[in-house]
């Protein structure tokens, strides 16, 4: 009977414990990740209401880092000193990929558009005027890419305005420059480089706020659509959080969130809100990748043919797998 009565106990404290653990898995801090499309400290600045908000809505100690540097971001995910990001389509496909965080949420914009473009911008005073001028004039123009964690800087414009028209930039081009969004809309306004990639996000965000700037841009090359920018966090924070999380997120901007200030979304490249998302939004990105991967294996003169086919295999089984996890996270 009294090994009957412990056991009960034993139940019983189990059971209050789990009734109360909503409140006591719920950290005391957390750090969120943004990646800086124009500088750490104007991306900081632009979130720092909602930050705000989303501290006073969770009642956690929110700690920021914002980096122009896309794998910093990706980093602190998979080494925990990160727990919620927004990130491009690309870094978070590295970071789904580690496996450490998954996609919950994304951006909403103002005038409803399900995502934005990748671009090839001039000086408006160049006499380039197409794509076709730059692939018929080979080693004639600079050149000032995208980080290589970027989907609109990069990844995007390698496949479409690139790979597709079967050449490649280092031969294209008489010089080329690692640069990011910033740098390459001002080294384009300041008329220091022929041609740079960027976006349309930042292009109707320079528009709005310096239209004189933007009279000194050319576009001349539009990429398809590019799915909104999602929101991760890591798979391993407790399930009270995340719910805290999500809740905060997809109800932010509208009525039934009084933490909500719906103007300060507009200052953030031009938001409505946040919605419902999944890993499964990224399946473009990850197709467009391994393309690259498998474009840049095939034509890699450095390579024997049994190495480069071993370079085959490794990249399709590591998208195979990758492929299942993003075609799960649809169906869930």
């Amino acid at each position: 009977m009294k090994i009957l009565r412990k056991i009960i106990v034993v139940f019983c404290t189990i059971a209050v414990s789990c009734a109360f653990a909503k409140d006591d898995d719920i950290p005391r801090q957390i750090t969120i990740g943004l990646i800086a499309t124009t500088t750490a400290e104007d991306t900081q600045k632009r979130w720092q209401p909602v930050i705000d908000d989303f501290a006073r809505y969770t009642k956690m100690e929110v700690r920021v880092v914002a980096s122009t540097d896309y794998n910093k971001i990706v980093s602190g995910l998979n080494s925990n000193t990160i727990q919620v990001a927004w990130l491009g389509n690309k870094a978070a496909l590295d970071a789904v990929e580690n496996q450490h965080a998954t996609i919950f949420a994304q951006v909403v914009k103002k005038d409803g558009s399900r995502g934005y473009n990748s671009v090839l911008i001039t000086p408006a005073s160049s006499p380039i005027k197409s794509l076709s001028d730059i692939l018929t004039n080979k080693g004639a123009y600079s050149f000032y890419d995208g980080d290589k964690g970027s989907t609109s800087g990069y990844l995007v414009p390698a496949y479409y305005a690139f790979a597709k028209n079967k050449v490649e930039p280092e031969k294209l081009f008489k010089k080329i420059t690692a640069g990011n969004h910033k740098k390459n809309l001002q080294a384009v306004i300041d008329g220091q480089v022929d041609v740079a990639t960027n976006n349309t996000e930042e292009l109707d965000r320079l528009k709005k706020e310096a239209p004189d700037q933007f009279n000194k841009v050319r576009v001349i090359w539009t990429s398809p659509l590019i799915s909104n920018d999602p929101l991760l966090y890591r798979k391993d924070l407790p399930v009270a959080t995340k719910n805290k999380i999500e809740e905060f997120f997809v109800t932010y901007g509208k009525p039934k969130n009084p933490a909500s200030q719906p103007d300060v979304l507009q200052n953030i490249l031009d938001l409505s809100g946040f919605q419902h998302s999944t890993d499964a939004q990224l399946k473009p990105t990850a197709d467009l990748t391994m393309f690259g991967l498998l474009r840049s294996n095939m034509y890699d003169a450095s390579l024997s043919t049994a190495q480069k086919q071993k370079a085959f295999e490794d990249i399709t089984a590591r998208f195979g797998k990758l492929g299942v996890t993003l075609e799960m996270a649809r169906l869930r």
